[in-house]
Order: structure tokens, then sequence, then C-alpha cells
């Protein structure tokens, strides 16, 4: 049994953006779709008149989304449901028992322009489960390619794997990228090390590389994959191949506390033009 794709909704238009791509997403993938509202906690302290206009509000933008979805993708089916608790551990929850869950990367609240929504951020920093993350404007569609971000010196098989199964259901090319940058050392010394030394930095992290996507590709070889070892920041060098790609995956480390996301991936949910898919490993 297939899993449906979940999107967190609240009324803004960035959770309409996420609804947009997951609705094509499901149906590239023969999926169904379940559009969640989660109440806040405090919700039933409110005065009684604030709760009806809110509850009718969430439920007057949950349908107008859910007959979008069902107008602009003929034959998808589109589930609503509300739920009151936690917003970030309520979405956690439904993830872990029901599939992939795909949030925008704003939220409702101030400063949603200027921020990784709060909420977008807890839940990406404990989901058990990949999670996908959507900009307000994502700019890349369909045909692009699919960008993975590899740190071969762990266990980068899930975060390849899942980049692979996305390029085989869609039909697009796989990037994998591994951004490094020279050891400290190198520019704080009086001389700095010559071309050769550079060069042979660098072979290491392609054998590496190319190691790694070698026996991840093994289990999808009908995908066209390739490889590129980048010397430079690997959140601005990972930014920048979201410009041409319809998907970014990045990995987070489970050994991070549990409040933490990790300096590259959060830079990258900060500024990425296209969505991108956050996946637990080690």
């Amino acid at each position: 049994m297939t899993l449906p794709l979940i999107v967190g909704v609240d009324g803004s238009d960035t959770s309409a953006a996420a609804a947009g791509w997951a609705g094509r997403e499901a149906v590239a993938t023969g999926r169904d779709l379940r559009l969640l509202y989660v109440r806040p906690t405090d919700f039933w302290t409110r005065p009684e008149d604030e709760r009806v206009v809110e509850e009718q509000s969430a439920l007057h933008a949950m349908t107008e989304l859910a007959a979008d979805l069902r107008q602009a993708h003929p034959g998808l089916h589109v589930d609503v449901e509300e739920r009151t608790g936690p917003v970030d551990l309520t979405l956690l929850r439904t993830a872990d028992e029901s599939g992939t869950l795909v949030l925008g990367t704003r939220g409702s609240g101030g400063f949603a322009a200027l921020m990784l929504g709060s909420v977008a951020q807890s839940v990406a920093a404990r989901a058990e489960s990949p999670l996908v993350l959507v900009p307000p404007h994502a700019t890349a569609g369909p045909g692009y390619r699919v960008v993975v971000g590899v740190d071969p010196s762990g266990d980068c098989a899930p975060v390849l794997e899942y980049a692979l199964r996305y390029a085989q259901d869609h039909g697009v090319v796989l990037r994998a990228v591994h951004a490094w940058q020279p050891p400290v050392p190198w520019g704080a010394g009086p001389v700095q090390p010559g071309e050769v030394e550079r060069r042979g930095v660098q072979h290491q992290h392609a054998v590496a590389l190319r190691e790694a996507l070698a026996t991840a590709h093994n289990r999808f070889p009908a995908v066209d994959a390739t490889s590129a070892e980048v010397s430079g920041p690997p959140a601005g060098v990972l930014v920048e191949e979201t410009e041409k790609a319809s998907l970014l995956v990045v990995g987070r480390r489970r050994h991070r506390p549990v409040s933490a996301l990790g300096p590259v991936a959060h830079a990258v949910l900060q500024h990425a033009s296209c969505p991108v898919a956050v996946v637990p490993h080690w």
C-alpha cells in the first residue's frame, strides 16, 4: 500500500504553494493527498466567537484548496483532516504514522517572509522520515534534474537512495554534489599549499563521492546519474545548485541534538529556489 502525501496547511500562501507542489507530486507518483490543519493547543481556551471564526476560516480554506487541487488534477484523491495539539509534534506524529510530510518553509506568523518558519524548522530537525519543504516561489518545474548533497565521510546511503528513487520516478537526471573546503590550516599558515596538493585532495573527494554513488546506483541502474566535487562553502554551493533543480535532497544527522537542524541544511532551507527534501540518516 502506497502511503499518502500529507501537507500541513495553515491558510498561508506558502502552505498553498506546498499543497500545489504536493498535488503535482501525488499525480506523478500515483499517491493520494491529505491536507492537514492543526489547531494549536490553546485553541479551546480562546473565546468562543474567536474559535468559531477560526474554525470556519480554516475549514473554508481547506475546502477551497482541496477543490482547486481536484480541478487541477482530475482523478486525484484529496482528503482533509483537522487535529488539535502542539503543531510541530502533531505534524511529526502524523508523518510517522501515515506517510511523507510536505510543508511550506514560511509560516503565517510575523516576519514570515524573512525567516524559516519555526514549525518547519522544528519538524525538519526531528522528523524520522523524509520531509519536503517548499519555498514560497519555487522556480523549477518537471524536467529539471534532482540534486543531492553528499557527504561521503558518513552513511549517506539513505540520502542517495531517496534522491535516486525520486529521479527514477520522475525520469530526470541525478546530480550528486560533494562540496568541500580546504582544511583550516591551509589558510592559516605562512605558506599556502600548491596546485599539486589541492588536486590531490580534490581527487580524494572525487573518488569517495563516485564510490558512494556507485554503491547506491546499483539499485537504480536506469537513472542517469552524474557527480561533481566542488570546492566552496557547502551551503552556498547547494543553494546555487537549486537554481536548476526540481528538488534538492540533503541529509540530517540523527545524532545531533533534537533542536538542531545542522548549519548547511538550515542555510539551504532559508535560500533554496526549489523544494528541499530532508532525509534523516545516521
